[in-house]
């Protein structure tokens, strides 16, 4: 947080506080919250998007080579997934998105997996022992987790065709593929 200097005075009021002191105080602490909420602070980190705003769009390299940008599957029904080698719900939650991925037989689900630590050899390894069926993208320098910002992993942001966000999820316990698949047949039903 960005932090201001204020001085000091040595007049006092009636109960005792410095007037001046108290009002440069109030200043300060006014213009360190105008400063957070303004965003002038230097932070890169933007907010989670909300259900029903666009989703933010990103590039990134795949694990294969490719580069593909999120705005490219416009028309599909998107899964983005977010995780981290370090997280087993994260490789819990990926097997499931496989065997969904692997039941759409309409074909109008993408589903693209977001790799988010620094070391790409990390989820390289990860990925070479499974056949997810879908690309792995890595975001070693962080471009897209910055644009999500989530508060935990693994984080599911499903997207409509017209690429608005319909439902975010975050976290993932056993049985949330139920959930999942529900969500899935209400957006395809549309």
């Amino acid at each position: 947080m960005l932090k201001l200097p204020c001085s000091q005075t040595s007049s006092r009021d009636r109960h005792g506080a410095e007037p001046a002191k108290r009002l440069r105080s109030v200043i300060c602490v006014v213009a360190v919250l105008i400063f957070s909420f303004s965003g002038l602070t230097g932070s890169v980190w933007a907010k989670t998007p909300a259900v029903q705003e666009m989703a933010p769009d990103f590039a990134l390299k795949s694990s294969s080579g490719h580069n593909l940008r999120l705005s490219e599957f416009r028309g599909d029904i998107v899964i983005v997934n977010f995780w981290s080698t370090n997280c087993a719900r994260c490789r819990d939650q990926l097997d499931r998105l496989a065997a969904i991925n692997t039941a759409d037989s309409q074909n109008r689900l993408s589903i693209l997996s977001v790799n988010v630590d620094s070391d790409s050899s990390k989820a390289q390894r990860v990925i070479a022992d499974r056949n997810y069926g879908f690309p792995v993208l890595l975001d070693t320098d962080k471009t897209a987790i910055r644009k999500y910002d989530p508060d935990k992993l693994p984080m599911i942001v499903m997207i409509d065709p017209h690429g608005t966000v319909r439902y975010i999820h975050e976290g993932y316990h056993r049985g949330d593929e139920v959930l999942y698949a529900q969500e899935l047949a209400e957006l395809m039903a549309e």
